[in-house]
C-alpha cells in the first residue's frame, strides 16, 4: 500500500462527552463515522461519555481513569458543587486542558497522524499553550462558534471576551502556530468569517474552512401513537417539543410566552435545564412557566435524553420550536437532531438556522425573540393541511442527502491528509 493510501490515525479528543448536551452524542457518531470513512480513530475523553457507550472497536482512554486524574475528577466536581458560575468555568477549563494533555502523551506514545479536538472554543487557547511545549504536532480543532465569545452581556462575559481577545495572546499564537500544523473546522461561513477576520485581528486568517455538521441517518422513528403511550401524553392534543439542554444561546421564554396565547395545546421541554455553566436553573424555569400562567400545559423533563428515548420525544411532537436569540451565529446543532426523525421544524431567523429551514421548507421561521412572531408562526402550522405537514417531513430527506454524516467524514479525512502532506 502507499503511503498516502495508509489509513490516518486520529485521536478524536472530546473533554465534556460527559456532560448532557452535543459532546456525548457527538463523540460517539462521529468517531463510528470517522472509522467508516477509512481513518483509525482512538477517542480520548475526560471521564467517558454519559449514557453511550464507546464501542469495542475504538480504543478509548479517559483522564479520569490514572490515580493523578481521579484527583482531577474530584477537584472538578468540587468546583461544580461550589454552584458559581466562574467556578463552574474554572472547572470545565481543567477538564480541557487536563484531557488535551492526555491527549498530547497519547499522540507521542502511540504516534497519531492528528489530534481532532471537537469542541475547540471558548477555551481556544489551550493547543496553543501545549503547542508551545510539544512541538512539531497535528492538530485539527473545531470551532463551533460558542455564544461566550461575541456578544458579551452579563459583567462574567465581558471580562471573559476580553480576555481571550486581549492581545498578550498574539505572540503564543504566533509561536504556537510556526512550530506546529494547525486547521481549524468550522460549521457555517459566519463562525469562519469571524475567527479570519474579527478575533484576535484575524490572527487564524487562511486557516479555518468549513465543512456543515452532518446528519445521522436512522430508521428507528416511533409512530406518535406508540410514542406518546409510551410517554404518557394525551392522543387528541397538538403537542410542541423544545428539545435539548438549555444553554446562553436558546430563548425557551419567547417560546412559554407564544405558548401562553394559544390555548389547548401542550409544550414539552425535554433535556437537562442546569448543565456546565448554566444561566436558568430549573427553578427559575418553573418561575417562568408560573409567570405566563401555562403550568398546565408545559411540561419538564429535566434529564439528559438517552438516545434510545429520543425517538419517542420527537414521534410524540407535532412539531418542533427551535427558538434562538438573535446574536447567535453557531450552527444549531438540533436542526441536525430534528432532521435525523423528520420533525417538522419552527424556528428562529438566525443565520444559518433561519436560511436552512426556508431553503429546504423544512417548517416555519419566526423573527428571533420575537414571543408574538413565534405565535403566528404556531398558528400559522396549526391551520396548515395535513398533506403540508407531511410535506415538511418529507423534505428532510434532501437535507439529510446534502448534509449526510458519511460525507461529513469523508471531507474530514480529506482535510486530515491535506494536513500531513504539508
Amino acid at each position: 500500500m502507499a503511503e498516502s493510501e495508509k489509513p490516518i490515525r486520529v485521536l478524536y479528543v472530546c473533554p465534556w462527552a460527559h456532560w448532557s448536551g452535543h459532546p456525548a452524542d457527538t463523540a460517539i457518531k462521529e468517531t463510528a463515522a470517522l472509522a467508516k470513512a477509512g481513518a483509525q480513530v482512538s477517542l480520548c475523553t475526560f471521564r467517558g461519555v454519559l449514557g453511550r457507550k464507546v464501542p469495542p472497536t475504538i480504543p478509548h482512554r479517559a483522564v479520569v481513569s490514572s490515580w493523578i486524574g481521579s484527583l482531577l475528577g474530584v477537584l472538578a466536581n468540587l468546583l461544580v458543587s461550589l454552584k458559581i458560575s466562574p467556578m463552574k468555568g474554572l472547572s470545565w477549563l481543567l477538564e480541557q486542558f487536563s484531557t488535551l494533555f492526555l491527549a498530547v502523551k497519547l499522540r507521542k506514545t502511540f504516534k497519531y497522524d492528528v489530534i481532532y479536538l471537537c469542541d475547540g472554543d471558548p477555551f481556544i487557547f489551550t493547543p496553543f499553550l501545549l503547542g508551545l511545549v510539544f512541538r512539531h504536532y497535528r492538530w485539527v480543532v473545531v470551532l463551533a462558534g460558542v455564544k461566550a465569545l461575541v456578544s458579551p452581556s452579563s459583567l462574567s462575559h465581558k471580562l471573559f471576551h476580553k480576555f481571550l481577545n486581549a492581545p498578550l495572546w498574539k505572540p503564543i499564537y504566533r509561536s504556537s502556530l510556526a512550530k506546529n500544523q494547525f486547521t481549524f473546522i468550522c460549521p457555517n461561513k459566519y463562525i469562519k468569517d469571524y475567527f479570519e477576520t474579527k478575533f484576535l485581528d484575524g490572527i487564524l486568517s487562511g486557516r479555518v474552512s468549513v465543512i456543515p455538521l452532518g446528519v445521522e441517518q436512522t430508521a428507528n422513528i416511533a409512530p406518535q401513537k406508540e410514542a406518546r403511550r409510551f410517554l404518557g401524553l394525551p392522543e387528541d392534543k397538538v403537542i410542541f417539543l423544545h428539545f435539548g439542554s438549555l444553554h446562553q444561546g436558546k430563548d425557551i421564554e419567547a417560546v412559554l410566552a407564544a405558548i401562553s396565547g394559544i390555548p389547548d395545546v401542550l409544550l414539552i421541554h425535554a433535556g437537562a435545564v442546569a448543565v456546565r455553566m448554566p444561566l436558568t436553573t430549573p427553578q427559575e424555569l418553573l418561575d417562568l412557566v408560573h409567570h405566563y400562567g401555562v403550568q398546565d400545559r408545559v411540561i419538564i423533563k429535566d434529564y439528559y435524553i438517552p438516545e434510545e428515548e429520543k425517538k419517542y420525544y420527537f414521534g410524540a411532537a407535532d412539531a418542533t420550536i427551535l427558538s434562538y436569540k438573535r446574536d447567535t451565529w453557531q450552527t444549531t446543532s438540533m436542526l441536525w437532531e430534528t432532521a435525523k426523525f423528520s420533525s417538522p421544524t419552527i424556528a428562529s431567523d438566525v443565520g444559518e438556522l433561519g436560511e436552512l429551514v426556508k431553503r429546504y421548507k423544512l417548517g416555519l421561521v419566526f423573527e428571533a425573540e420575537n414571543a408574538t412572531s413565534l405565535k403566528h408562526a404556531l398558528s400559522r402550522f396549526l391551520s396548515s393541511s395535513q398533506s403540508e405537514k407531511e410535506t415538511m417531513r418529507s423534505n428532510y430527506e434532501k437535507f439529510g442527502d446534502d448534509f449526510s454524516l458519511d460525507e461529513w467524514a469523508q471531507k474530514h479525512v480529506k482535510s486530515f491528509r491535506e494536513l500531513c502532506e504539508h
